[in-house]
């Protein structure tokens, strides 16, 4: 009754300058986490600095077939250093945590501290990792954003590693957990396996599946392959103009194309049989097809869009579709040869003024190998159907994400930007934030003991049983 328990903010100092003391104490340990994250950035970005020619020692960032590769692995090393420095964490303290439990001291004191520490330690890492690769692969001008999401990666991570060590109580277990976990947000993250071809009962072809929106690993390549493309100083001068001329191309090339032949096969059972009934789907198609082209471009009206349904479809409706898509074919010629005018004037410009730096400038910055991916340039299945829809196949990262409610927050993969509460967000910046949502998450989970009492709970039902 005497003792006098100091309050939350001296427990905390005290817990922080205690694990502080302990982990610069222990030399091995210092000298590991500090030299690991740039070693593996050495050997990492020294291996995969491709040159194209192999007469030539010059080295163009341009044509380094291995970036995408790259922040894949950056990724992946973020998510095992994070893990391997938290995961015995909460493990190694549990006799020291024993013998303090009658003081009923603050858990929250104790997780803080310990998480801060861990957080310290992850952005020094992520740090001497980027400084050592980005500078070795000649990636300009995103050391921030590159630092930011793996550091990012990395928190989550801790926080991962100290759910784990807080559960369980063998060091062994722990360590065999790691690549249980590492290797599904590996495979997951989109950057092995195109989510479209995944299992049938995981995978889909116009959104990023459920149980990959969990996957931290997702988020963030997502977000770093999208920015290395879109926001590189190079093509970010290009983006909107090109946007412009790949939706115009889709529509007139696929798009109206294959509205117009459903629009043939209607019309040929309406013209045999009067009546429509192995077509249906095929008007299910147009009907929402047009629908949503309607919200797109809203300057072209179409008035019969009630008439797009078995009972009520006529020749004359078809007459309509038809003229309607020629309008918009009218519409998208306009505007691939106003943006594609304006794209060429610019490249122009710079040609005629000082080509050698317009060359020097696009191999520093636009990398084709990234562009190849985040474009689906290797995607023969252009166009799909998906639940009475058309779904454009390539070129994601030129298409905003088709919005189906207000907190509709999912999307494509390698979409420019996000939905969320009606208003759009750009990519980088939204995955990042998603990211530490979920880190959130986990530290709630660790400060109620969430996991351990599930797992605790499944013992206690087999003893039961």
């Amino acid at each position: 009754k005497n003792l006098k328990i100091p309050n939350w903010i001296k427990q905390f100092s005290i817990y922080t300058i205690r694990d502080f003391l302990s982990k610069i104490s222990n030399t091995q340990y210092i000298a590991l986490s500090i030299l690991e994250a740039p070693v593996l950035g050495f050997i990492l970005s020294y291996i995969i600095r491709y040159i194209e020619d192999p007469s030539s020692t010059l080295y163009i960032f341009r044509v380094n077939e291995n970036i995408h590769i790259f922040i894949f692995m950056a990724l992946i090393v973020a998510l095992f250093l994070g893990l391997t420095v938290s995961a015995e964490e909460i493990f190694r303290d549990r006799k020291m945590l024993k013998r303090e439990a009658f003081l009923n001291l603050s858990r929250s004191s104790y997780l803080i501290s310990k998480i801060i520490i861990l957080l310290i330690i992850s952005a020094i890492q992520s740090f001497l990792f980027i400084i050592i690769a980005n500078a070795i692969l000649g990636i300009r001008e995103m050391y921030f954003i590159y630092w930011l999401a793996l550091f990012s990666t990395s928190a989550f991570a801790n926080m991962l590693g100290l759910n784990i060590s807080a559960s369980f109580n063998s060091a062994v277990t722990i360590y065999i957990l790691i690549p249980l976990i590492m290797i599904p947000m590996m495979i997951l993250s989109g950057a092995m396996f195109s989510f479209d071809k995944l299992n049938r009962s995981i995978g889909r072809v116009d959104k990023v599946p459920w149980i990959a929106e969990i996957m931290v690993t997702k988020w963030t390549y997502e977000a770093l392959m999208v920015h290395q493309f879109k926001d590189n100083k190079f093509n970010k001068t290009f983006y909107e103009y090109d946007k412009r001329i790949s939706r115009a191309d889709y529509k007139k090339v696929y798009w109206i194309p294959e509205l117009r032949n459903r629009l043939k096969d209607i019309n040929k059972e309406l013209n045999e049989s009067n009546s429509i009934n192995e077509t249906k789907n095929a008007l299910k198609v147009v009907y929402n097809e047009v629908e949503k082209e309607m919200r797109n471009v809203p300057e072209i009206k179409f008035e019969a869009l009630d008439k797009l349904s078995e009972t009520t479809f006529n020749r004359g409706v078809s007459r309509k579709v038809n003229i309607y898509l020629n309008e918009l074919d009218d519409h998208y010629s306009l505007d691939f040869s106003r943006a594609d005018r304006i794209k060429q004037k610019i490249i122009n410009k710079n040609l005629e003024n000082k080509p050698d730096v317009y060359y020097r400038f696009r191999d520093n910055y636009h990398n084709e190998a990234v562009s190849d991916i985040v474009k689906k340039v290797y995607e023969t299945n252009k166009v799909l159907e998906f639940r009475n829809e058309l779904i454009q196949h390539f070129d994601p990262v030129y298409q905003d994400p088709v919005v189906k409610g207000k907190l509709d927050f999912r999307s494509h993969f390698f979409s420019p930007k996000k939905h969320f509460w009606g208003k759009y967000y750009d990519t980088y910046w939204f995955n990042i934030c998603v990211v530490w949502i979920l880190t959130i998450i986990f530290y709630i989970i660790l400060y109620f003991e969430l996991l351990k009492r599930l797992i605790t709970l499944s013992d206690r039902l087999k003893r039961r049983n």
